[in-house]
């Protein structure tokens, strides 16, 4: 087997973090990587580096978001009595493209997954039990797979 130079190997195994990325998924993306001008990677890894630098969770329904609170938890017009629970981020962005729900979300970041060692005590609850209490929220939609 040939092996990569140490920088390419590099890349490689750190792609292959990546949830659903494979050895092949990763060895076709280090190589369109290394294909690209330098001025395409450096905004790549700019694009990484900003991603993890410059994003936080919101306090209040734990969005990915620059400021805190999140703009969905700031605006006004959204209705405090209902609470959409997800599992993830990209979760509240498929329902906000529909347009069709106007209340607030909590996003719990993962789900119960016993044999993956994930347990409900690290989804977060206890933020979403005093997330209802304070905004003395009515309807909870649990929106989950």
């Amino acid at each position: 087997m040939h092996r990569y130079p140490e920088p390419l190997k590099k890349l490689v195994e750190q792609l292959m973090k990546l949830p659903g990325v494979g050895r092949k998924t990763a060895d076709r993306l280090a190589f369109h990587i290394v294909r690209m001008s330098p001025p395409e990677a450096i905004r790549l890894s700019q694009a990484i580096h900003e991603v993890t630098s410059r994003l936080q969770l919101c306090s209040d329904c734990q969005n990915l978001t620059e400021v805190d609170p999140c703009p969905l938890c700031s605006d006004s017009s959204r209705d405090i009595r209902q609470l959409c629970v997800v599992e993830f981020p990209a979760d509240v962005t498929a329902i906000e493209k529909s347009g069709a729900f106007k209340g607030r979300y909590f996003v719990l970041h993962g789900a119960v997954a016993p044999l993956q060692g994930v347990g409900p005590e690290d989804l977060r609850l206890d933020r979403l039990k005093g997330l209802v209490v304070r905004q003395q929220v009515q309807e909870v939609i649990i929106s989950t797979n």
